[in-house]
């Protein structure tokens, strides 16, 4: 055995020495960050509102200007009042751990503001490509997360096993239902789209052909809507040679569900829902419907209306 650490040892043992901020110390950081910011754009803002004043002084009897509208205008004062009711959306709105039928261990996750939903960022490029492109709708909170399996038999220096990508929006009203109108849109343009696309392959660059499908294999499962998504590529073909390239890509199973205000996007990783301590175990379609189902519950928490 070498007595020196390698690169591995080394980042390992240096992660364990940082300094960790705790959730509170960051939502205080934060607020003071805000507040600052606050008060240097409401001092510009009464500054430019006074030199204006100075400017049209006396003309009491003369028509109102309309009001200009600059960026921190927008930013301290919103034009539109944000909906009432539940706004962040906290950790218990999403899956944990014991959720899954394999046991994953450590959570890793964030919250955002005014994030666009995205769903499949494939599919996306075939719409485009397709002539039918669609403007996410943008959310007004969002909170992800990884849930990953440290504890793997015979991997004990593994940084954790994915095991499902989870995303949950808060959307204004009306903005839910355009998600699932676009991604109906976009998977009847994309039922079958051809792709070509250089690769590597035996170390040396390859333009390749390849067929990708969408299909909705299962709706209303769980929530006030929901869908099954898979993706199926097909086997690239050189498009020079016309022989198949040893490539193996993976079919891709994610969901969409709805509850309320409140939509998410859940990806089992490493295509639909595969039980990697098994090794050749696939999640059922059934399986999976019914982790959506546990999304939905766990929604109901922080939805608006509640359940």
């Amino acid at each position: 055995m070498r007595d020196d650490p390698t690169f591995v040892d080394r980042f390992h043992r240096d992660l364990r020495d940082v300094h960790w901020l705790a959730p509170a110390e960051i939502r205080a950081q934060a607020r003071r960050r805000t507040r600052c910011t606050a008060v240097a754009a409401a001092v510009a803002v009464l500054a430019v509102a006074s030199l204006s004043a100075v400017a049209v002084g006396g003309r009491a009897d003369g028509p109102d200007a309309p009001p200009v509208s600059s960026w921190p205008d927008r930013w301290l004062f919103p034009a539109e009042p944000e909906p009432t009711g539940r706004a962040e959306i906290p950790a218990e709105a999403l899956l944990a751990p014991f959720d899954l039928s394999v046991r994953g261990n450590v959570r890793l996750g964030e919250s955002g503001l005014h994030e666009p939903v995205r769903v499949d960022a494939l599919l996306e490029v075939c719409a485009a490509d397709k002539g039918v492109p669609a403007a996410q709708p943008v959310s007004r909170y969002s909170r992800s997360q990884t849930l990953l399996q440290k504890d793997v038999p015979g991997q004990a220096a593994s940084p954790g096993v994915p095991l499902l990508a989870q995303d949950v929006y808060r959307l204004a009203p009306g903005a839910t239902a355009r998600v699932f109108t676009e991604l109906d849109v976009a998977l009847a343009a994309c039922s079958d789209w051809r792709e070509v696309a250089p690769v590597q392959w035996a170390g040396k660059p390859v333009t390749v052909s390849l067929t990708h499908t969408w299909q909705a294999v299962a709706r209303d499962f769980a929530g006030d809507e929901s869908v099954l998504l898979r993706h199926v590529p097909s086997q690239p073909v050189d498009v020079t040679t016309k022989r198949a390239v040893g490539l193996r890509l993976s079919t891709e199973t994610r969901m969409v569900v709805r509850v309320g205000d409140l939509v998410t996007v859940i990806v089992p990783v490493g295509g639909p829902g595969a039980d990697r301590l098994s090794g050749s175990r696939w999640t059922s379609d059934a399986e999976l419907c019914a982790l959506g189902r546990s999304a939905a519950r766990r929604m109901c928490v922080a939805a608006n209306p509640s359940c």
